[in-house]
């Protein structure tokens, strides 16, 4: 048997930080990766704040493709709202490089990563946790921690609460793009990406170069493939599509709506396992990275003071609830209002923030991370929206 301080399950972003946060404060941690190669699956548009790069410290030479400074919102019936333009709000990375970057800064302080290996079993004995692998590897440690993505088996196998919803999405890779480099376009309708949105992405400097993609609600009508179809033939989007050729298609699941425990004796969950993602976006990458500094912190203590208990490690839970919590669930009860909405009423609320005192509100205090920072200042600046809201955010 094999043993260590601690084993992640799942090697990106996620599992691949905290890893090596802990490993270089001198404890013996190893990743067990179910692929054969670090950051070959990435299901991930790729677009994050500059946020990320103040919590991992990563080469971003060949990471970042792009910086965005706008959006254009583009409504069912062809209304555009243009928000944005005048200063840096993203950054497109190479999501693949990016999760290779980490991965190999966790190898440097010593982690061992097990690549294209399944954990088959876990089962909590005493005070540690036993693991059986897909290559027969018998696995020992004191803490277990789950950054297996959104279908996580330690979620599973532990009881751990399940996300409230799932989101399926479907992308590509374009070439031949003509854009505008500083913006990505929006597209909303139930047409095109029911109960979510459509987006096109520029991923290189010159707009020649895109990731598309959209996401869909579990109860669709139709499969993500059907709706892509229409995406790349509506009349409002074919224009951008023209003599493009898709070199690649990526596809996933989104988790949304954050777990309401995230820890048991001798275990943790973070990330996508935990559905710590932004209900408003459906991106994962920072808010995800914020938890796991969390749980790294929370883990070194634990295993400083070689206490596991849930007690213990209950102070995870504490800290990233603290820190995101509030926001997520903000975002859930924002999307769970914007998923009823029909294409009426989406074409209604953009021709209404297209009024320029409203746009320029949005320009200076919005937030892909923080949306509800939002609220406040547009409230106040036209307080005639305050009855299209509803009664929890008008509180």
């Amino acid at each position: 048997m094999i043993e260590y301080d601690v084993a992640v399950v799942g090697g990106g972003p996620i599992g691949g930080y905290i890893a090596g946060e802990i490993a270089k404060k001198g404890f013996k941690v190893s990743i067990f990766e179910k692929n054969k190669e670090v950051g070959i699956t990435v299901n991930c548009a790729g677009l994050v704040t500059p946020r990320v790069f103040d919590i991992i410290d990563i080469d971003k030479t060949n990471v970042i493709q792009n910086k965005i400074k706008g959006a254009h919102i583009h409504s069912p019936s062809g209304n555009i709202l243009t928000i944005g333009g005048d200063k840096l709000h993203a950054l497109v990375i190479n999501r693949s490089k990016f999760d290779k970057e980490i991965i190999k800064k966790s190898k440097k302080y010593g982690v061992e990563i097990f690549l294209e290996e399944n954990v088959l079993s876990a089962q909590k004995i005493e005070n540690h946790v036993e693991l059986k692998t897909s290559k027969n590897h018998d696995i020992k440690c004191n803490l277990l921690i789950g950054a297996d993505g959104p279908y996580s088996k330690i979620r599973d196998r532990f009881a751990f609460p399940e996300p409230i919803e799932y989101l399926r999405g479907i992308g590509a890779e374009i070439v031949d793009t003509n854009l505008n480099p500083d913006f990505v376009e929006i597209f909303v309708g139930r047409n095109i990406a029911p109960g979510f949105f459509a987006w096109i992405i520029p991923t290189d400097k010159n707009g020649k170069n895109a990731r598309i993609g959209l996401c869909i609600t579990q109860n669709a009508t139709f499969s993500p493939k059907k709706y892509f179809e229409n995406f790349l033939e509506n009349k409002y989007t074919s224009v951008f599509f023209k003599n493009t050729t898709i070199t690649s298609y990526i596809g996933g699941i989104i988790p949304l709506g954050p777990l309401k425990k995230t820890y048991e004796p001798n275990v943790l969950v973070v990330g996508d396992a935990a559905a710590q993602v932004k209900p408003t976006s459906g991106g994962g990458v920072y808010t995800g990275l914020l938890c796991a500094n969390h749980c790294s912190n929370v883990s070194i203590d634990a295993l400083q003071n070689n206490n596991f208990s849930a007690q213990y490690l209950k102070r995870y839970q504490k800290l990233w609830t603290a820190d995101i919590g509030r926001e997520l669930n903000l975002g859930m009860k924002f999307r769970n209002i914007y998923k009823n909405f029909s294409d009426n009423q989406m074409d209604k609320y953009i021709k209404r923030f297209s009024n320029p005192k409203i746009v320029e509100i949005i320009t200076k205090y919005g937030d892909i991370d923080y949306p509800s920072k939002l609220v406040k200042p547009l409230l106040k600046k036209a307080p005639t929206l305050l009855k299209l809201l509803p009664k929890f955010i008008r509180e």
